[in-house]
């Protein structure tokens, strides 16, 4: 490494655009996850995957303009954080990387946290005592 200084402050700014990128996706995952379980136990099926199909695409264009914003400004988003020319050269350099980072992450929580929570209710659900008898 020539400067790791540099590298090391270029990496921080990208980590931490990419963690406050990250808070949008947890908060598209907090609030599909209660209305999941809101759907899933009033037994609305077609309620439930609607919540998901919202919540996956309104995470997915918000990364997608967040991409493109981070593409286009790849010179100019380290001013935000720093004063030094050869880590805003850096992070211009690190720019495309970043961007299709924050393009991945913005879909992938969303999906997790449904995964997660779908599993863990339909767990619930089959163990309870419940005893079906028929038709009388």
């Amino acid at each position: 490494m020539k400067n790791a200084e540099v590298a090391i402050d270029a990496l921080a700014i990208c980590i931490n655009i990419n963690g406050l990128e990250m808070m949008i996706s947890l908060g598209f995952l907090a609030a599909v996850g209660v209305r999941v379980s809101n759907e899933l136990g009033r037994g609305s099926a077609n309620a439930t995957k609607f919540a998901i199909k919202v919540a996956v695409s309104t995470s997915f264009l918000i990364g997608c303009a967040l991409f493109i914003i981070f593409l286009f400004l790849r010179g100019r988003v380290a001013y935000i954080f720093t004063d030094n020319q050869d880590v805003i050269d850096t992070v211009a350099d690190l720019s495309p990387l970043l961007s299709f980072s924050i393009l991945l992450n913005s879909v992938q929580p969303v999906l997790s946290g449904n995964a997660s929570l779908s599993c863990q209710c339909l767990s619930i659900f089959s163990k309870s005592p419940i005893e079906w008898e028929g038709p009388r």
